[in-house]
């Protein structure tokens, strides 16, 4: 799989034509609007995944999004089904879009050691670990899962593009930077049967890998790297394999997990799980700070995550030393995890304290784990303290109302099971 020749799979969006305007009339060339007739229809905006295929075949919904760039699965059959299954036995989703930059070179280990914010000189082979790389003032340009993949060879799992900035990065080092996200195909199977499907599907031993590892194995004949990663909050691992093989191994791990409860999932029940877990995503919860409008916009380490993935020892790093100064700072916000009472799904939207605006909500849902709406919310740290309230507004039929709900501060996430990091894995119920 690491040999696999790099493409590039997020290409940017289509480019304009020209249009000459002449004595106030458009002239436009009737060549845009030709097609190769044997080319498939939206064939030249629509990227589809190597699951597509296998994921159309589970649709009964035929509810689709977009997810940088690539057409996926927002519910294959029922929130609520897929959910029960993610938390009483497991599901399989295609993550395939998620992206992943491949760092190789004799100096990989200390170009990556000058970009992210974390020590990695105790990062082993065939380990990964949560990563962040700031701008030069500590402002926050994305997160991500960093696999070792070999002495010389990493790779970069994140939300969104780095590309260019990465590759301006690497000027002076020995180095290799490309993107590999379109040659490999991602699975993500999670849940606390997740462990058994992959037994039953032949991969002896996976309950001895610890969280964060990774090994190489085969299903069905086709090789593939596991990590036992995944942000659900509850045990699982994601799949990493040739982009042809991908189908291939689908199928053979619903075929051998269906008398486990194995089920198919969409892109709803991620971001319903990772609320859950209490978990931020690049472009939905924080900007990066390349793409923020004002500096106001952009966050830091200490206004995401309570206990950062932070080395300010190291003696250089992108941000260090911006990042050492703030490390003693109280954070001007701090992203919270609330919980509205009310019982009722409801679309929230501004944190009020004491009747002023005081915060955004960035992800909400309704969590079936507590029974209540949940959400993550950029607020002032100088209002934690204080008697919390949000905005909501309520479908009624045809009509919405608007209401204002109490919340408070959940001091956990709604979901972390100790099965995420138990060794050995759980093999059954």
């Amino acid at each position: 799989m690491d040999d696999m020749t790099p493409d590039t799979a997020h290409p940017a969006g289509d480019e304009a034509s020209a249009i000459d305007l002449d004595d106030e009339r458009a002239k436009v060339d009737p060549a845009l609007f030709e097609a190769d007739p044997a080319e498939p229809p939206f064939a030249r905006s629509v990227l589809t995944t190597p699951l597509h295929l296998v994921t159309s075949a589970e649709s009964r919904t035929n509810r689709w999004i977009r997810w940088n760039g690539y057409t996926v699965p927002e519910v294959l059959t029922d929130l609520g089904d897929e959910y029960r299954a993610l938390r009483g036995t497991a599901i399989l989703a295609d993550h395939s879009p998620l992206v992943k930059t491949r760092i190789s070179g004799r100096e990989a280990f200390d170009y990556l050691q000058r970009l992210v914010a974390r020590d990695l000189s105790l990062l082993d082979v065939h380990s990964s670990v949560h990563v962040i790389f700031c701008e030069s003032g500590g402002r926050v340009l994305g997160d991500g899962l960093l696999f070792r993949l070999g002495n010389e060879e990493y790779r970069l799992v994140t939300e969104e593009s780095h590309l260019a900035w990465m590759a301006e990065s690497a000027e002076g080092f020995r180095v290799r930077v490309e993107d590999v996200s379109a040659s490999i195909a991602m699975l993500s199977l999670q849940g606390p049967l997740s462990a058994s499907c992959l037994a039953e599907a032949g991969l002896e031993g996976i309950e001895k890998l610890a969280a964060f590892g990774a090994l190489w194995g085969h299903i069905g004949g086709m090789p593939l790297y596991v990590s036992r990663t995944g942000a659900t909050g509850d045990l699982g691992y994601e799949l990493w394999t040739d982009a042809e093989d991908a189908p291939h191994v689908w199928r053979r791990l619903m075929e051998r997990g269906a008398s486990l409860g194995l089920r198919p999932a969409g892109f709803a029940l991620r971001e319903l799980a990772r609320l859950e877990a209490g978990l931020p995503r690049a472009g939905q919860d924080y900007l990066s700070a390349f793409a923020a409008v004002s500096a106001a916009d952009a966050v830091t380490p200490f206004e995401l995550w309570s206990a950062p993935p932070l080395a300010t020892e190291k003696p250089v790093f992108n941000g260090g030393r911006a990042l050492r100064r703030l490390a003693g700072e109280r954070p001007h916000r701090r992203l919270a995890l609330l919980r509205a009472e009310s019982f009722e799904p409801a679309s929230l939207s501004t944190v009020l304290c004491g009747g002023r605006s005081v915060g955004a909500v960035t992800t909400a849902g309704f969590s079936p784990a507590l029974g209540a709406n949940i959400a993550l919310a950029l607020v002032e740290s100088a209002s934690l303290e204080g008697n919390l309230s949000v905005t909501a507004c309520r479908r009624e039929g045809l009509s919405s109302r608007e209401a204002v709900l109490p919340v408070r501060i959940l001091p956990a996430p709604a979901w972390n099971s100790a099965r995420r990091v138990a060794i050995p894995a759980p093999l059954g119920l």
